[in-house]
């Protein structure tokens, strides 16, 4: 069964092999002849080109003499034309001398001139200075159509001809010249000068050049040559488009066209660019011959050229199924419809282990099949085949010959016989161990990268962007749970931001989401795959809570700074008495003087009144001023930064600091300001808050301390662009443990203290976008400082 096997899969190549024989022999054949056929066609082609140039050149040579003598014949015609022209105009002369020079003469003999010579379109009389005395026109030319030139309109060549004749006394010809638009165009022009009772004279004929060309060549000519005027190579008249005479292809001769001025050439030309090939029998026949031979010497080579290909598309299907074989990777297998092995190539052999012998002829189960799984061609079988599922694939367990199990995939597709039925199964078989293991880690990265996007806390989907809509591709499981399965929560999400992204296409923000009455920190960034296809990556985390802790906490905030007003306020609370009942003593005491001098005196001082009623206004405005001081440092706000100009805010913590000064006795205040200040972006009330909180915690260190020197210093520093603001004071200091804590809510230095101050006013520094530090002061105690941005364009 092997040997028959092993024969029928070699039978392709033994019928490969005796269609190589039989078309080595016809083109052996073919090959032989050739030579001679192609020498007699040599020998044939010398002898007709010999013959052809032979007849060849003795055509041009007739048809160059006749070129010539026609070319001279229509010479001789244009010089005798224009000669009976000049004996014409004499005539005319002497009848005008007989008769008189006056118009009826002229007309007369002038009409019969122009009927004798149709090529002059013009005769006129004129005299010495070029004007006309009387003129006619040919009958053949319209006068509406027709230019008659005045003698300055003339072109030059007219001009200077007219000054020739009348200065020689003699018959001048003009050169040509050409009227745009003029179908008589080019003209040249003949002076006849002539003298009569002492006056000169001179007669004027204007020739048309397309026309004395058309009188000239016979009729007989004009079949079998053109001729035209030419001026070097330039065409004047005539329909004779010029050709070198030395090119051989149409015959032609050049000569003058006397009495014309020589740069005037009469031009003449063949019709027919060469003499027949066939002119001669002797050369029909033997072409006719050349003909045959070429055409049998052509289809046998042709024949030749069909069977060399043949030969040689078969030697490379030959050579192409070997290396087909030798080089194919997968391995090939054949089987016939009761899957018995017919055909393998070395490949499969290499996989399996086996040799072509060993598996040639086999029936299933094959050695090589490692499990127990039925033959693909069995399932195949029991269903309706569709071509557009094919070939279909099965993962396999190939079993080698040395007992080693390898995964392979196995492709499927029916095998048909050249009569179009299937006759048998053909499998594609390859080692798949590697994408085998390689599919095995790619699906253990993809579980990795999904349990990675699930641990993180935000929603995390991605959207990619197409024609017919969004299509919500990877996605983890928060953003299932929280927005479902569909692509709506993710364009929400998006729909809520109100910037746009940036040129690197990603955004970032904090946004509320009023379908999901909900708060997300969102981060988006709008991807090009490498397929071309859009996707946007979004990254959702909920912020809901947060963003009400930090309400809360705000709100706290503003509470712990009210109370940090309020208990400053508080402390100052016998001061502010001091400062409001000072202005009250004296508003009585000059209220009594008024009512005393008023009611004692005979009569009243009106100018001494209004001095004591100004001095009641003065303090009144005073008490006005404390009061609206505290009540603003007291009011309960948020934080509001605006452009504030920075003196301003100075001058309120200066008239709030004079409190501080009489509540700590010897305490000093020194403002250390520039002359001019700038705009900075600020809350003017909080601001004040800081400093006076600097400054009353400064007092209390230096007065409970008995420092020596009580005065604190407020230093502004203005820089290029922000100014520095510090509080320094000479009291005993911060050591570096209490520096670490200073800013925390509720600790304190103070015995008493509550631990607010410091961590209120740290709040309204980062508020403002700085921060408070605190650093020792190289002259002794304590600097605290802090900065602010200047507003562009004070």
């Amino acid at each position: 069964m092997s040997e028959a096997h092993s024969t029928y899969s070699s039978q392709i190549m033994d019928r490969f092999g005796e269609s190589v024989t039989a078309l080595k022999k016809q083109s052996k054949l073919s090959t032989e002849i050739a030579p001679f056929i192609w020498a007699i066609a040599v020998l044939l082609i010398v002898i007709f080109a010999a013959l052809y140039i032979n007849v060849r050149t003795n055509n041009e040579t007739i048809l160059r003499t006749n070129i010539m003598k026609s070319t001279i014949q229509v010479a001789n015609n244009i010089e005798l034309r224009l000669t009976s022209t000049s004996s014409t105009m004499a005539r005319v002369i002497e009848k005008l001398e007989q008769e008189g020079p006056n118009k009826e003469v002229f007309d007369k003999y002038g009409r019969e001139f122009l009927l004798q010579n149709p090529e002059v379109i013009l005769l006129r009389l004129i005299e010495p200075n070029g004007k006309g005395i009387t003129s006619l026109v040919g009958p053949r030319i319209r006068n509406e159509s027709f230019r008659q030139y005045n003698y300055l309109d003339y072109p030059p060549v007219v001009r200077d001809s007219i000054r020739d004749a009348f200065a020689t006394k003699r018959v001048v010809y003009s050169s040509y010249w050409e009227i745009p638009y003029d179908s008589t165009s080019p003209n040249t022009v003949i002076i006849y000068p002539f003298t009569l009772n002492e006056k000169e004279y001179a007669l004027l004929a204007r020739i048309s050049l397309s026309r004395l060309l058309e009188e000239s060549v016979p009729n007989i000519l004009r079949s079998d040559y053109e001729f035209s005027l030419m001026h070097g190579t330039e065409l004047i008249a005539g329909n004779a488009l010029y050709n070198p005479p030395d090119d051989f292809t149409i015959p032609s001769y050049i000569r003058s066209a006397d009495p014309l001025p020589s740069s005037i050439q009469l031009y003449g030309c063949n019709l027919v660019e060469s003499p027949l090939i066939f002119a001669s029998p002797l050369l029909f026949w033997l072409g006719s011959l050349m003909l045959f031979l070429l055409l049998l010497l052509f289809f046998l080579y042709k024949k030749m050229v069909q069977n060399q290909n043949a030969l040689d598309a078969a030697t490379k299907e030959v050579e192409l199924r070997r290396s087909i074989e030798r080089s194919m990777l997968m391995g090939v297998l054949i089987t016939d419809m009761n899957s018995t092995i017919i055909y393998l190539n070395q490949s499969m052999c290499n996989l399996c282990g086996y040799s072509e012998n060993e598996l040639l002829g086999k029936e299933s189960p094959y050695p090589f099949w490692g499990d127990s799984t039925p033959l693909p061609s069995t399932i195949l079988s029991a269903k309706d085949l569709n071509a557009s599922e094919l070939p279909y694939r099965f993962d396999i367990t190939i079993r080698k010959k040395n007992s080693q199990k390898i995964k392979g995939m196995l492709l499927a597709s029916p095998f048909y016989s050249q009569d179009g039925e299937q006759s048998g199964w053909i499998y594609l078989i390859r080692d798949n161990t590697n994408d085998f293991n390689s599919q095995t880690l790619i699906n253990d990265a993809i579980a990795s990268y999904e349990k990675l996007l699930n641990s993180v806390n935000s929603c995390i989907s991605v959207v990619t962007h197409k024609p017919s809509g969004n299509i919500l591709g990877m996605r983890n499981d928060l953003y299932v749970e929280t927005m479902g399965s569909t692509v709506k929560g993710h364009q929400d999400i998006s729909r809520s931001f109100h910037e746009p992204f940036n040129a690197e296409g990603k955004r970032t923000g904090d946004i509320w989401v009023s379908s999901m009455k909900k708060w997300f920190n969102v981060s988006e960034s709008r991807i090009t795959l490498p397929g071309g296809s859009h996707v946007t990556l979004q990254t959702a985390q909920d912020i809901t809570d947060k963003k009400i802790s930090e309400k809360t906490l705000e709100e706290q905030t503003n509470k712990m700074e009210i109370s940090s007003r309020l208990i400053t306020l508080g402390e100052m609370a016998s001061t502010i008495t001091h400062e409001i009942n000072q202005p009250l003593t004296a508003i009585v005491a000059y209220t009594s003087t008024a009512i005393e001098v008023m009611d004692n005196a005979s009569e009243v001082n009106k100018k001494q009144v209004i001095e004591v009623f100004q001095k009641v206004a003065a303090q009144a405005t005073r008490i006005d001023k404390i009061i609206k001081n505290i009540r603003s440092f007291a009011k309960r706000r948020s934080t509001s930064l605006e452009p504030i100009l920075l003196g301003n805010v100075l001058n309120d913590t200066m008239e709030l600091g004079k409190l501080i000064e009489k509540k700590y006795n010897g305490v000093r205040l020194n403002y250390e300001v520039p002359k001019t200040l700038p705009t900075v972006m600020c809350d003017p009330v909080q601001l004040v808050q800081i400093l006076l909180n600097l400054i009353r915690n400064a007092a209390d260190a230096c007065t409970e301390a008995k420092s020596p020197n009580l005065e604190i210093t407020v230093r502004v520093t203005k820089e290029e662009d922000h100014v520095a603001i510090a509080v320094e004071d000479h009291g005993p200091g911060i050591n570096d443990t209490m520096k670490a804590s200073l800013f925390t809510p509720f600790f304190s230095t103070k015995k008493n203290g509550l631990g607010l101050g410091l961590s209120t006013c740290q709040t309204i520094a980062e508020a403002h976008n700085t921060r408070l530090e605190v650093r020792d002061n190289p002259g002794g105690g304590t600097i605290f400082s802090f900065e602010l941005k200047i507003v562009a364009n004070n």
